[in-house]
């Protein structure tokens, strides 16, 4: 058996005391990865089930086996130790991390134990009903919605990081631009994706700012966080789904770091480690966002 892990004699004893420690990456900004305790239940209905530690009552959440779509093994630097789990009903993805190889092959197998344990009741004629249906279109709003202001957070602290220091703005003379935000190539691209997904009065609004009011090089961060007010506040379009606003955000954000590596490559040409390093942190911001 392997470390930390209960194995029992037959199939449903081994997935009934399967349980150990992965790392699962928060949902929320800035996702960091966080130590939990991860077990099985296979009645009333099977779960995955994780705690803050081993010996908690209560778990912090559980994934239902009949709400996974797929589950797959990501490799990361030649290592196959990162689960990714996908749900059919909304846009939310768990990242999971094992400790090694050997123990994420193992998770993966009891997670496809699981599905096809769901599958099969599926088949017997115990399918949703309408109750269930109505239950999976909330979830699937609200982790939309989840998605969305983790977007705008994302957002926010990238242009907080162009605006933190002097070296943005003379960067930016070096590339020829007017302003520090003129690097902000993330600005434009998300700022056409929400033109697509809300339901605005008018998608082609502009934000109106004095200019006697704000320096110059400031005007265009200031506007870009008056347009992220006002997304706060707009509701997505009517016919949008889960699964196509998860591909649009995958896109704008590989748009994004298309183009601020090609700023990094320049920063490191003149050799301004300062640029090189708020852009790469506004990079891995965005590599979130993506299934790099």
């Amino acid at each position: 058996a392997l470390e930390g892990y209960r194995i029992g004699a037959t199939m449903a004893e081994e997935l009934q005391n399967m349980s150990g420690y992965l790392d699962k990456q928060s949902p929320k900004f800035p996702f960091p990865w966080q130590k939990r305790f991860f077990e099985v239940q296979l009645k009333p209905k099977p779960l995955l089930m994780y705690y803050q530690k081993a010996g908690d009552v209560a778990p912090k959440g559980t994934i239902a086996a009949d709400k996974i779509a797929n589950v797959t093994i990501e490799s990361r630097r030649g290592r196959k130790t990162r689960i990714v789990i996908s749900l059919s009903s909304t846009a939310r993805k768990y990242y999971l991390r094992a400790s090694t190889p050997e123990n994420c092959q193992t998770w993966y197998d009891t997670i496809r134990q699981l599905m096809e344990m769901t599958e099969q009741k599926d088949l017997d004629g115990d399918g949703h009903n309408s109750g269930h249906k109505a239950e999976e279109t909330k979830e699937n709003l609200d982790a939309m919605y989840l998605v969305h202001n983790n977007l705008v957070k994302g957002l926010r602290e990238a242009s907080s990081i162009l605006s933190s220091n002097k070296c943005f703005q003379r960067f930016a003379l070096h590339m020829e631009h007017q302003s520090y935000f003129d690097l902000a190539s993330f600005a434009p691209i998300f700022g056409n994706y929400f033109r697509a997904v809300l339901a605005f009065r008018n998608p082609n609004f502009e934000v109106h700012l004095k200019l006697d009011d704000v320096s110059s090089i400031d005007l265009e961060r200031l506007k870009f966080d008056g347009f992220l007010d006002e997304v706060q506040k707009t509701p997505f379009v009517s016919k949008l789904t889960a699964e196509r606003m998860e591909t649009m955000v995958t896109a704008a954000a590989q748009k994004t770091i298309e183009k601020l590596k090609k700023y990094i490559k320049e920063a490191q040409n003149v050799k301004d480690d300062d640029v090189v390093g708020g852009l790469s942190k506004i990079v891995e911001l965005f590599r979130c966002l993506t299934d790099e």
